[in-house]
């Protein structure tokens, strides 16, 4: 039987998992044999140096595997996508990718190259992200999809400053899609506050941070200002807003007009998200060095 393997770049698993999805897909890693079929094919395809693909793929990465009768990898290009962006918005932090895909009917192979690997921090595959993952795989909440497009942008841009504008412009779409020009900064601080901050002291925080980095945003899209690595602090914790706030919606299963009417009557009560509406799942954000930056 014809099969397909697509190694997981940049993961690594802190024991061995097997996950089945859906379409007969698993989700695999502690696969020797894997490992070394995608080095054995993979390592000449990327670079002649042929230490690209040790830094990227090991025993203890993720694969794709699927046994695959009709060899046809660009009708389920789609899916493969979905799989990276939900492996992606499950970890805290991390970033992964599947750039590329081996289809087999031994002894012939063939390897579809489907983008440019993501770079990033290592993408742990622990408990709590294969939970989340699990979940957004079958359980299927519905995701907020521009705001999910952006996040998954941001991951594939090397320059910060792209990353940075493309993170504003999900949390944009989720905390102000009713916002006119010359009131979104100030509902972008005042609602962000409230959802991330439990006390005063964290919503003053919250709205700093917020008044600061979308100053940068208006520098480079008005300026054109390049502020290369001192964007690293307010890309990180923008990512960490962005990814709260689209699984919060989707595992809670509300629509956006409903976020926007839930902010708003946070302001008026002066209460936290968390307390007021005590949803079953929430993901937050670690706002205790949310303003510092490394000198």
């Amino acid at each position: 039987m014809p099969y397909l393997i697509a190694p997981v770049f940049n993961s690594t698993t802190l024991r061995p998992v097997r996950i089945e999805l859906p379409q007969s897909f698993l989700l695999l890693s502690g696969e020797e044999k894997l490992y070394k079929l995608a080095s054995r094919f993979l390592k000449n395809q990327m670079d002649e140096s042929r230490l690209l693909f040790d830094r990227k793929v090991r025993a203890d990465s993720l694969f794709l595997f699927a046994e695959y009768p009709d060899l046809k990898v660009r009708q389920d290009q789609a899916w493969i996508e979905e799989i990276e962006q939900k492996l992606n918005l499950a970890a805290l932090d991390g970033i992964c990718s599947i750039p590329y895909i081996i289809t087999a009917q031994p002894p012939v192979f063939g390897i579809t190259y489907l983008k440019r690997s993501n770079d990033g921090k290592k993408f742990i595959f622990d408990e709590r992200t294969e939970e989340i993952f699990q979940s957004l795989i079958w359980d299927k909440p519905s995701l907020p999809q521009l705001a999910v497009r952006r996040y998954a942008l941001s991951l594939e841009k090397k320059n910060l400053e792209d990353q940075l504008l493309d993170l504003w412009i999900a949390l944009e779409s989720l905390f102000v899609p009713d916002g006119k020009k010359g009131e979104i900064t100030y509902k972008l601080r005042l609602r962000m506050a409230y959802y991330f901050g439990d006390t005063f002291a964290e919503r003053e925080q919250v709205a700093q941070f917020v008044k600061r980095s979308y100053n940068h945003r208006s520098e480079i899209v008005h300026s054109g200002k390049m502020l290369g690595k001192a964007l690293e602090h307010d890309v990180r914790r923008l990512r960490q807003m962005a990814r709260a706030v689209i699984l919060n919606t989707a595992m809670e299963g509300i629509t956006l007009q409903e976020l926007r009417i839930r902010l708003d009557e946070l302001v008026i009560a002066g209460e936290s998200y968390a307390s007021r509406y005590k949803p079953a799942f929430f993901e937050r954000v670690n706002l205790e060095s949310i303003n510092k930056r490394k000198s």
